[in-house]
């Protein structure tokens, strides 16, 4: 049974070995990190030294409490500093399941199938080792490269981010169980660009990835700015690193223009109003069509009709799978409800196939979903034995016996 967070303590303080650091230039998707973020840092703030980290929260990251309890000033532990950089390469917290001792987050994302897992390195992943977790910088021709911090206290209370336990270079740990992989879940549709907007409002978000179920990291000045990377609606300033959404820009090259913004289904307060078109006319409906489709963004608006003016009505979360049954002016009918998406930011999937046939289960802790994929909800483990399955999707089969689906992959057909 799982205990909580005070009644691990002993599972935080995984014992290290300190090997030279070793720096080679960064081939990654995304900013290497080679250092601790300063307390006063907008990073800092927002994943290490702060309560949205719950290891920070319960006093097992660098909070400056002197713990009579420990004899000191914690100034370093792997799994707080694991979970700040995690969460801060996703943008947004890291699910807190991983809130217990290093030597379980490999089981205990296995168990619950929050991330994508699996043997091979892959930059920005979780490396688990059996006491120990890092974070993979970058990997060149085989060889990873990793940031990590372990348990430390001292007696001088840190009165800088200098003086807490971290390392990037060559792990500490050697053999790693596996490898958790959060980035998976990041879309990656994102282009080069590099042109210049300018803001005018006050109170323009700044997110730390390109959606706001990213951390906000503050409010952009009103000035012109460098985009150098382009993510569906959402545009990366140079200056600082931060995303804006660009309906709220103008491009300063081209001659200013009325265009309709993109529905990333993310419009939200504190953010500069848009006026409003009026409610058009009840849609007509377009030659029926029936397939599937995936969602790609983070969240996806639900409309009453096809377009931006009309009112939101929910949102779905990103990897669900839904039919289309019309189409009109880039968008898609639900077949579930009669709402409508921007399909731009979906794409099509294969239609179910509805052929039976069995499968044997072996395994004791395969998850039941109430649909093809891990976005859905989770209704328990199935028994090993052997089961029909009546439809198929994406790798998935639907059971016969109640209706949820299971991985096929972790099955065999008979």
């Amino acid at each position: 049974m799982k205990k909580v967070i005070s009644m691990v303590i002993a599972a935080f303080m995984a014992i290290t070995v300190i090997v030279p650091m070793t720096t080679v230039e960064s081939n990654a998707a995304f900013k290497v990190r080679t250092s601790m973020p300063s307390y006063s840092s907008a990073e800092g703030k927002a994943y290490y030294y702060t309560d949205k980290n719950v290891f920070y929260k319960n006093n097992y990251g660098p909070n400056k409490k002197y713990l009579k309890s420990r004899g000191g000033y914690v100034t370093g532990n792997c799994t707080w500093y694991a979970y700040a950089r995690a969460s801060e390469i996703l943008g947004k917290p890291l699910n807190t399941n991983f809130r217990w001792g290093a030597n379980n987050w490999y089981s205990t994302n296995k168990k619950g199938n929050y991330y994508p897992y699996g043997s091979k390195p892959k930059v920005g992943a979780i490396a688990c080792y059996s006491n120990h977790v890092a974070i993979v910088e970058k990997v060149v021709n085989g060889k990873v490269y990793v940031s990590e911090s372990g348990w430390t206290v001292s007696k001088k209370c840190p009165t800088s981010a200098s003086k807490l336990k971290f390392h990037y270079g060559t792990p500490w740990k050697s053999k790693a169980k596996g490898y958790i992989y959060i980035t998976d879940s990041i879309s990656i549709d994102s282009e080069d660009v590099n042109y210049k907007v300018s803001i005018k409002a006050k109170d323009l978000n700044l997110r730390a990835g390109p959606g706001t179920s990213y951390s906000r990291m503050g409010y952009a000045k009103p000035g012109t700015y460098n985009i150098i990377e382009k993510c569906g609606n959402w545009g990366k300033i140079k200056e600082n690193g931060y995303w804006v959404y660009l309906s709220y820009t103008t491009k300063v090259e081209e001659k200013e223009e009325n265009v309709e913004a993109e529905d990333t289904g993310n419009n939200e307060a504190g953010e500069e109003a848009v006026t409003t078109p009026a409610p058009a006319p009840a849609p007509e409906q377009a030659a029926p069509t029936t397939y599937n489709v995936k969602i790609t963004a983070s969240s996806l608006n639900m409309r009453t009709g096809p377009s931006t003016s009309y009112k939101s009505k929910g949102t779905l979360k990103k990897n669900t799978v839904c039919e289309i049954k019309a189409e009109k002016n880039g968008w898609g009918q639900l077949t579930s409800n009669g709402y409508w998406v921007k399909l731009s930011y979906t794409k099509k999937v294969e239609t179910a196939s509805s052929s039976e046939y069995k499968v044997k289960v072996k395994a004791k802790d395969l998850n039941m979903r109430t649909g093809p994929g891990t976005s859905y909800k989770r209704k328990g483990y199935i028994k090993p034995g052997t089961y029909v399955i009546t439809k198929t999707s994406n790798g998935w089969g639907k059971l016969e016996t109640n209706g949820y689906w299971i991985k096929l992959s972790y099955t065999s057909k008979i």
